[in-house]
């Protein structure tokens, strides 16, 4: 199917060729200048239909906005030097000698605007140089403008009208081809080696037109001037392209090297970073071991702070703050696990006589012993035995009923009866004088109340000679 196409175009052409001669009054059988002015025609078609085909292949595979124009313009240019050769497409759909006149004007301003656009995105013009795009535009507005002239001018001017305006056209280009300012100063100078080679063959063409050469050799001319321009204009193009890849190329590397750069100062952060989380990190443990060490130091200080804040220095047994603490916890507990909580309340009998007689150093030491008695007594680690003031102890005693407290004193009772104080000048003798109490869950009653009793209970037993346990029950008071 693609070699019988193209054998119909190959076909068709000559047909076509032969039909737009017939229109200009051409026999198809002419002398044999005119049939190789004719064969040479039609070599330039078909070169020029497979340039245009092979710029629109090339701007489809680029993707490429210029070359699409650019394939255009050698499509639309090619057309026109045909129609000035003799050719008329117009003929093939009528005679009107003023609609005849008007074709090349129209395809050589057509094919001059093409190469303005061409030239406009080549260089971005919209973009950097609105001055030289303003007058492009000018321009080809003055081209459109100047094909209804040719309805008025005889055929004789029509070729005038069309290389008119090229030359105009060049030299514009020319002026704004020096005026830009493009990155490429080899794209600019070959940009103006193709505007000063055509310029010079519209010059040579002029040349001719003035000798009265024939409408053949100056046909001839703008066809070697076509091809010579699609030469250097290709080559521009494929420079415009290899310039492209180059930079792209350049791009990658220089994108590779940076993302190299970038790769290996991030290893090198990281390595940084390592480095300074270890360092980090032993710093924390060290500033962490210190803390431990400040930490434990302080927790002993707390705790022989609140040995010192809950002991008594004396006697080494609880303090009195201790006491109000921890019988109010007692209580708590014994009101709600419903056990029983015993106090005893102790004091020296006729400690001031020992003070009076022997001082206050051997009534400390007196103090000492008692509570090192009593201390050693006491069997259970709930039990809790404190000094309640000068010469008086109070315990107290968890799950304790009435009778393990009473044996409990009358131990104690004993046992500082049966002890003797060494003293450099005489043995002394102590006694002591005990109160117990209970508490049973008794409604309406509180710590104070229970001490109370058992205050009211070791008074009973001083008032009852002394060296002895007195007990008094809870209700007793109540009532």
């Amino acid at each position: 199917m693609r070699n019988l196409f193209r054998a119909s175009i190959w076909l068709f052409i000559p047909l076509l060729m032969s039909t737009m001669a017939s229109a200009q009054g051409v026999p198809v059988f002419a002398k044999p200048s005119l049939l190789l002015q004719l064969h040479i025609q039609h070599i330039f078609i078909g070169s020029s239909l497979i340039l245009s085909l092979m710029c629109f292949a090339w701007a489809r595979a680029l993707r490429s906005y210029s070359m699409a124009i650019l394939a255009l313009f050698f499509a639309i240019k090619s057309l026109g030097i045909l129609v000035a050769g003799g050719f008329s497409f117009f003929a093939l759909f009528t005679s009107n000698i003023h609609l005849l006149n008007t074709e090349g004007v129209l395809l050589s301003n057509l094919s001059n605007i093409l190469f303005f656009i061409f030239t406009v995105k080549l260089f971005t013009l919209k973009k950097h140089d609105k001055n030289s795009y303003q007058l492009l535009l000018r321009l080809a507005i003055i081209m459109t403008l100047t094909v209804p002239l040719s309805f008025v001018f005889s055929h004789s001017y029509t070729w005038l009208l069309t290389q008119i305006p090229i030359s105009m056209s060049l030299l514009a280009l020319l002026y704004v081809n020096r005026t830009i300012k493009v990155g490429d100063e080899a794209l600019s100078k070959m940009f103006s080696w193709i505007l000063v080679v055509q310029l010079s063959f519209n010059t040579i063409a002029y040349l001719l037109y003035y000798l009265s050469f024939s409408t053949q050799a100056i046909n001839c001319l703008d066809m070697l001037s076509f091809w010579v321009m699609a030469i250097m204009m290709t080559y521009l193009i494929g420079h415009t392209y290899y310039c492209h890849l180059r930079d792209e190329k350049l791009a990658q590397q220089q994108a590779t090297a940076s993302a190299l750069a970038s790769s290996v100062a991030q290893q090198e952060l990281l390595a940084l970073q390592d480095e300074s989380q270890e360092q980090l990190e032993s710093r924390v443990q060290e500033r962490t071991l210190e803390l431990n060490i400040a930490l434990q130091e302080l927790e002993a200080v707390n705790q022989e702070l609140k040995e010192k804040n809950t002991l008594d220095e004396l006697s080494g047994l609880y303090n009195r703050r201790y006491y109000d603490q921890k019988i109010l916890a007692e209580f708590r507990r014994s009101r709600r696990n419903l056990t029983p909580l015993s106090l005893i309340l102790i004091d020296i009998d006729h400690f001031k006589k020992v003070n009076d007689s022997f001082g206050h150093l051997v009534g400390d030491k007196c103090i000492v012993e008692v509570a090192s008695m009593i201390k050693s007594l006491l069997r259970r680690s709930s039990d809790v035995s404190c000094r309640y003031g000068g010469e008086e102890f109070c315990l107290i005693l968890p799950e304790t009923d009435e009778k393990g407290a009473l044996a409990l004193a009358e131990e104690i009772c004993q046992s500082v009866r049966q002890q003797v104080i060494p003293n450099n000048e005489k043995a002394i003798k102590l006694t002591v004088s005990c109160g117990v109490t209970t508490y049973l869950q008794e409604k309406d009653v509180t710590p104070e109340i229970i001490f109370e009793c058992v205050d009211k209970a070791l008074y009973k037993a001083k008032q009852a000679g002394r060296d002895q346990v007195q007990v008094m029950p809870i209700k007793i008071v109540n009532s």
